[in-house]
């Protein structure tokens, strides 16, 4: 993990192939002609396209007009897409309100195209067993030739009213049972399948990936700007973050792995119509430690106030799930030191969001980020976690 690694040949031609499919499809900007392309953004899908993946087995089904919307722009590109179905399709009640996640740049296809094979898979295969609260996937693809990838998912904000958290959100109490038991069901269903997880990256991929390009000296840039909301006490120990970091990245071999999300924060979590808590972006999902995510969760979904009054509770309440609906048995002190010591990878999610690394996009506003920066900080410093290390 030596962040002055030199690039391998084989990751240089890769890189130099994704580069130069990147620069053609923003100089020619091509239309999708066959079904079984990928569409390099939102403008390229066509009307056949769309007919082909959303309406097969409908005879007659055809979208006849489509409307390309706004959306926002971060790790991947989002538009907002409104259909016009003809007779076939309305009475078919095909989707008319979408969602089109691409990656049509070099930056996107680097940072998310690789990893849209594992979320395709956990949205259009796992969540709806699972039976937890979470985007619907009609059409998932990646091309490794070229980098690109797509997802189609319903439009949440018509199918089940949906409002998306943002730094201003308040989560309540139920709410943050919600989120717990979420995890929970996700953690224990796939406790030690390793049968199902060998289909996944390991987390480790993801922190070894970063370490090679730049986030150890975007943490440090982050830790100076960001000083103003980070303890003081943390200040004087920025020498141990990043051997904590590495030491927390090496507890996923450790011990039992499962299926994590492993961006859980407050961003990607919304609120369906009922008040209910359902987890989008799968795009980070791999194998590791169930701690990762709880860590993670709690230290940046919930106000500093109410995460210090909840946590404990909140702990024991998974633990419980686990217990009771899959038979895992975590010990309390245990999970604790876990929980401590997955701290400082939720951190290192976002201080190279504050200030990223060389050829990885800016992801979110600034004002986000500092949130998210403070209230992991804050934790950090609340539960010693570098004492944890030690």
């Amino acid at each position: 993990m030596d962040r002055h690694q030199e690039i391998s040949d084989e990751s240089l031609r890769s890189r130099s192939r994704i580069a130069a499919h990147a620069l053609w499809d923003a100089m020619v900007r091509p239309t999708v002609e066959h079904p079984e392309q990928i569409p390099w953004h939102a403008d390229a899908i066509s009307c056949e396209w769309l007919t082909h993946h959303l309406a097969s087995g409908i005879e007659g089904a055809a979208v006849e007009h489509m409307v390309v919307g706004d959306g926002d722009n971060g790790s991947s590109v989002r538009r907002r897409l409104d259909l016009t179905w003809n007779a076939e399709g309305v009475a078919a009640a095909l989707p008319v309100h979408l969602f089109a996640k691409v990656t049509p740049s070099y930056l996107t296809r680097i940072s998310s195209g690789v990893a849209a094979r594992a979320e395709g898979r956990v949205l259009r295969k796992i969540t709806p067993q699972l039976g937890v609260e979470a985007p619907k996937c009609l059409c998932s693809g990646y091309d490794r030739k070229s980098g690109r990838t797509v997802h189609l998912f319903e439009d949440l904000t018509e199918t089940s009213g949906a409002t998306f958290c943002d730094f201003e959100t308040s989560i309540n109490r139920d709410q943050a049972n919600e989120i717990v038991d979420t995890l929970a069901t996700l953690h224990g269903s796939f406790m030690q399948q390793d049968e199902v997880l060998a289909g996944f990256p390991v987390y480790e991929r993801f922190f070894d990936a970063g370490a090679r390009n730049g986030i150890h000296e975007a943490h440090e840039k982050a830790m100076t700007q960001a000083q103003s909301v980070i303890p003081a006490a943390l200040q004087s120990r920025r020498e141990e973050f990043w051997p904590a970091m590495v030491a927390a990245r090496n507890d996923h071999a450790n011990g039992p792995r499962t299926l994590i999300h492993s961006d859980v924060h407050l961003g990607n979590w919304y609120i369906t119509r009922d008040g209910h808590m359902g987890l989008a972006d799968w795009a980070c999902v791999c194998t590791g430690t169930w701690a990762r995510d709880f860590a993670y969760a709690l230290s940046t979904t919930l106000h500093i106030d109410d995460r210090r009054n909840w946590e404990m509770d909140l702990i024991e309440r998974y633990l419980r799930r686990l217990a009771t609906d899959h038979g895992i048995t975590v010990g309390f002190d245990d999970a604790l030191h876990q929980v401590r010591r997955q701290l400082m990878t939720a951190l290192l999610m976002w201080t190279p969001t504050l200030c990223p690394a060389p050829g990885f996009p800016d992801m979110q506003p600034e004002a986000m980020s500092m949130e998210m920066i403070a209230r992991i900080s804050t934790a950090i410093d609340d539960h010693a976690a570098l004492d944890a290390f030690k």
